[in-house]
């Protein structure tokens, strides 16, 4: 490598002694924090001025070194944000994360400087609804479910997979890599992102988990100059949450101890209304504060077998006959103005006329990966359905953030809940399939994808590595492969590139045949002239580098390679006369460089990107009112070729050259969330009309159903649609009308979501949250059920010194009404006898719901009875979580009861609840030695004593979604499969104790996709039901009617 003795800046004759490796800058902040300055956005820009170009043709050194003004968009063209931004609501450490020091709130992660970080729910104990947002964002709740004991290996984490785990040499690449670094896998830190994917548990997170640094797609933040300042940025994707304490894939657990997945989500039936008789269940949100998300994901996650089908029992269930899926019966507004949920296009790549974009879908509780595929060059697109290893659909959850091809095969790399790392390969790019878990634990916790380039023989991905997993200590990192599913990493100086004292981080990559450049930043020792940019040359796919002496005119700033089959083309930003433009150099090979033509246009800024295929190449310049893309057949002559309008907020993220077409990706603010942005222009730089919204499975807008209740004349729906929260009410279960909500008592900034309802004496009670970053309550009343308003300004419902309340499950009963959740670590109540004046809970003994840091307390359903009320969560000690009631006859003053654990079982918690008489029912999760299951409870005596119930199922591995008492006794329904395959499984019992099991299969409830039930309510002689059906179609609500 041969630097110039300017800072990256400026280029002059002499260059800075080569530096060692050491840690990259600080990834940057991805919705956290967008710099209002592009000079600010680059690493190796201090404000110095450029000199003035003495002679733009002299290379007095030739390095691989570039520098600062050109980096704007080029740092990879990663993210390039077009307006001022504020950091994104719950990018950073929030209030209600860090109440300070000694607050019994867990302090917020430290979001990972890309992304937000993710947030730690409860865990995901919803009734009849997914697990609500996380726990308390930023909030820290004991591990809910820990498996402290003989903790069972992690699924496929630490165990070998043939092919696939093991990183080997590319097939025909000799040399045998240094050892492979040991990767840092620090306990995840509580993160304040929205849950991960929710409606399969495996994405919240157990209060008081630390929550791991959020995963960041889109590194470097970058902004184009002079644009108006844009909106706060979206909610960060969700994605990467994990069960609380959960190792993550290819990591040890902490202390040895495998959390424990969340409890299934089961709804919390036995909430007894006003003065009746009749049990009632007021149907339970999904709970699982801080737990992994549903049962059966974060069974997956933890290694526990699921199994596919369940002997159907003599119960009696009507079978699926009356199930449906009812977007239509749940009518949506049709003033909404967004789709509710945030889309991004992360990467694209191309490979001949194939073109595939990658990207991904989330909101509070959901994630899921987009892929887009084209065969003609751009012009039109489709989405493609994701396979699973096994030939059928994908467990969902996983977000590719990088793609990249060649005529030999595709691979895309990105992430999964719980910051583990997935991969996905395709033969064409038209057709892709999610490699095993294992495959993708060389890219989990404490690692960053930034670029992935192919060549005849394999596969480069070039990021950062982070021992710690929160990227302080960040370090230049990339993954090896022949066939795309075994990787090895090569992290810092095992790279193999020469650099003396001094760090360096890696910035873009790029490949023509066999050779591939590696462009880094080189930050020297202090003391020392720079930082600088330097280029790597590679003929073994990556394995062995030497030095590329890209041409430094005098006076020149900034370097950005980019290549594809005509060669290799790096551009650098000159200044003359007051003015900047680019200066091309081309390569065939990458070792001898040729000065080409200058890039001029009005208001050059940097170019952020160069992409080539075999007809040329094309730039990517930001200019201070756009983008414009430039292009050349041979790098001489530049001709402009169309420009994307700088509208503020809108950020671009990847592009690539198919023949006569440009194509770039990205995402950009819809009115209240992001959408995601594909933009193709020809070759003479007209636009040709790429609508993503007219592509099915691009954007499935928010229309969600999660939990019901219902008195004798009225049954009441709720969940959301289009980020909205929404109620539907209905006189005869069949047909139902969308409820008014005054002010804003279902429309605010940001997402809402009610999780829970309860009918009584005076009115309607629903609950659930407001924003998923940071989650603050969100309580609703009605008189009526059509019309409601917003009761959480209440005093009641303010935060304080022990965080911001969560509210997760209400119950009518005798007394009044009963609001449940949490506030920091410890278990929270309310309680009102009208529904206007709401006064908290408090217990007999302090200690009853106060928690703290290590000794969290959590409350994630309630329900009423004859007796009074009772609340299930849990609370952690030493051991771990451990299985708690707490019971109030008044519903102000409780006390607490920790349920001892049933033999085999080292950790669990309580998510659903019902009572019928003196009968209580309870379930949760269970962590034992085999993995997650099922955890239940039965009391015949109000709540005084209770006795451990076994499995309905027996052996097999279920969630509960759902739980209520009926006229004749209990019903309850559950998940069984792999994530991406469940099915329905119902329970019914007369006196709580026997249980019949079904698997009622048919529309809605089995077949393609997942399938959940997470509301019940009884309702004049039937059992409704709602929930959801996700299949690569789309997800809609769905609503099941049954004798009860």
């Amino acid at each position: 490598m041969t630097p110039t003795g300017k800072p990256d800046d400026d280029h002059d004759v002499e260059r800075p002694d080569p530096g060692q490796p050491a840690q990259a800058p600080p990834p940057p902040q991805w919705l956290n924090e967008q710099p209002g300055s592009a000079a600010q956005l680059l690493p190796e820009y201090d404000g110095e001025e450029a000199e003035p170009e003495s002679d733009a043709g002299s290379s007095e050194a030739s390095e691989g070194e570039s520098s600062g003004s050109g980096s704007g968009m080029n740092e990879a063209m990663h993210t390039v944000v077009l307006g001022g931004r504020s950091p994104a609501p719950g990018t950073g450490p929030s209030d209600e994360g860090t109440p300070g020091a000694d607050a019994a709130q867990p302090p917020s992660p430290a979001p990972p400087v890309g992304q937000p970080p993710s947030t730690g729910v409860p865990p995901a104990t919803s009734t009849d609804i997914p697990a609500p947002p996380p726990f308390p964002f930023a909030q820290e709740m004991p591990d809910a479910t820990q498996v402290q004991a003989a903790a069972p290996p992690p699924f496929p984490y630490a165990q070998e997979m043939p092919d696939a785990t093991r990183a080997e040499p590319f097939p025909s690449q000799q040399p045998s890599a240094p050892p492979q670094p040991t990767r840092g896998r620090p306990p995840a830190s509580p993160s304040q992102s929205p849950p991960a994917h929710e409606p399969f548990p495996y994405a919240q997170q157990i209060p008081g988990a630390p929550a791991p640094a959020a995963h960041e797609p889109f590194p470097y933040a970058q902004e184009i100059p002079g644009t108006p300042p844009g909106q706060p940025a979206a909610e960060p994707f969700p994605w990467a949450q994990q069960i609380p304490g959960a190792a993550q894939p290819g990591q040890p657990g902490q202390d040895a101890v495998q959390p424990l997945a969340p409890p299934p989500a089961i709804e919390e039936p036995w909430r007894t209304q006003g003065r009746q008789a009749r049990t009632r269940r007021s149907i339970k949100k999904p709970l699982l504060i801080g737990v992994a998300v549903l049962a059966v994901a974060g069974m997956a996650a933890a290694g526990v077998l699921v199994v596919p089908g369940l002997i159907e029992g003599d119960g009696e269930d009507e079978g699926g006959k009356g199930a449906k899926l009812a977007a239509a019966l749940f009518p949506v507004s049709g003033a909404a103005r967004t789709d509710g949920r945030d889309q991004k296009i992360t990467d694209v790549a191309a490979v001949g006329s194939t073109v595939v974009a990658v990207g991904g879908e989330t909101d509070a509780l959901n994630a899921r990966g987009i892929f887009l595929a084209s065969s003609d060059g751009g012009r039109t697109f489709k989405s493609v359905t994701q396979q699973g290893t096994d030939g059928g659909a994908a467990p969902p959850g996983g977000i590719p953030d990088a793609v990249g091809g060649s005529s030999r095969g595709w691979v895309a790399i990105g992430s999964l809940p719980g910051l583990r790392g997935a991969v996905w390969t395709s033969e064409n790019g038209l057709e892709w399939r999610r490699q095993p878990d294992a495959v993708g634990d060389a890219f989990g916790k404490g690692n960053r994808v930034r670029r992935i380039v192919a060549t005849d023989t394999g596969y480069l991905a070039i990021g950062e590595n982070s021992r710690k997993g929160d990227f302080t200590d960040s370090q230049p990192a990339v993954w090896l492969s022949g066939d795309g599913r075994r990787w090895e990493a090569r992290v810092g100086d095992q790279i193999g590139v020469q650099v003396s004292n001094g760090k360096f981080a890696l910035v873009e990559a790029a490949a023509s045949g066999n050779v591939i450049l590696l462009e880094g930043l080189v930050t020297p020792d202090s003391g020392k002239p720079g930082p600088y940019r330097v280029v790597w040359r590679s003929e073994d796919g990556g394995r062995t580098w030497s030095t590329s002496d890209v041409p430094v005119p005098k006076g020149s700033r900034g370097l950005m390679v980019g290549g594809g089959q005509a060669g290799f083309l790096a551009m650098r930003e000159i200044q003359s006369s007051g003015r900047l433009y680019g200066q091309a150099f081309t390569s065939k090979d990458g070792k001898s460089w040729t000065k080409a033509g200058a890039l001029r246009t009005s208001d050059y800024k940097r170019t952020g990107r160069v992409i080539g295929d075999g007809g040329g190449y094309a730039a990517v310049v930001v200019r201070g009112r756009d983008v414009m893309l430039s292009r050349s057949a041979d790098g001489a002559a530049w001709k402009d070729a169309g420009t994307a309008e700088a509208k503020p907020g809108r950020e671009f993220s990847g592009a690539a050259l198919a023949g006569g077409q440009a194509i770039i990706g990205g995402r950009e603010p819809g009115g209240g969330d992001m959408d995601p942005m594909l933009g193709v222009w020809d070759a003479a730089g007209t636009a040709v009309p790429v609508d993503l919204t007219k592509i099915p499975g691009v954007i499935r807008p928010d229309h969600s159903v999660r939990s019901a209740g219902a008195t004798d004349g009225l049954a009441v729906a709720v969940g959301s649609a289009r980020g909205d929260a929404a109620v539907w009410s209905s006189q005869d279960g069949g047909s139902w009308k969308p409820a008014q909500g005054l002010g804003a008592a279902f429309t605010r900034p940001g997402p809402q979501q009610l999780n829970d309802v309860a009918g009584g004496a005076a009115g309607w009670l629903a609950v659930g949250y407001d924003q998923a970053v940071p989650r603050r309550p969100l309580v609703v009343t009605s008189k009526d059920g059509a019309t409601w308003e917003a009761a959480d300004s209440a005093t009641a419902f303010a935060g304080g010194k022990d965080g911001t309340p969560i509210t997760y499950a209400a119950a009518a009963g005798n007394a009044g009404y009963v609001i449940v959740g949490t506030q920091g670590f410890s278990a929270a109540a309310w309680f009102s006898k009208d529904l206007k004046n709401w006064v908290p809970g408090a217990g007999a003994d302090p200690r009853t719901l106060r928690g703290a840091k290590g000794a969290a307390h959590w409350m994630f359903d309630v329900t009423a009875g004859p007796s009074g009320y009772a609340a299930v969560g849990g609370v952690q000690d030493a051991k771990g979580n451990q299985p708690s009631v707490w019971s109030s006859s008044d519903g102000r003053r409780w006390t607490a009861q920790q349920l001892p654990l049933p033999g085999g079982v080292t950790a669990g918690h309580l998510t659903h609840v019902a009572a019928r008489g003196n009968t209580l029912v309870t379930t949760g999760i269970a962590a034992t030695a085999q993995g997650l299951n099922w955890l239940g409870y039965v009391s015949t005596d109000g709540g005084r004593s209770w006795r451990p119930l076994a499995s309905p199922s027996g052996d097999a591995v279920v969630s509960v979604t759902a739980l209520t008492a009926t006229p004749k006794g209990f019903a309850a329904t559950g998940t069984t499969g792999s994530a991406g395959a469940t099915d329905v499984v119902s329970w019914t019992s007369a006196d709580g104790s026997s249980w019949a099991t079904a698997t009622p299969g048919g529309t809605g409830l089995g077949g393609v996709g997942d399938q959940e039930i997470t509301g019940l309510a009884a309702f004049k002689n039937t059992l409704l039901g709602v929930g959801r059906s996700v299949d690569g179609n789309g997800d809609q609500p769905v609503l099941w009617s049954r004798a009860s």
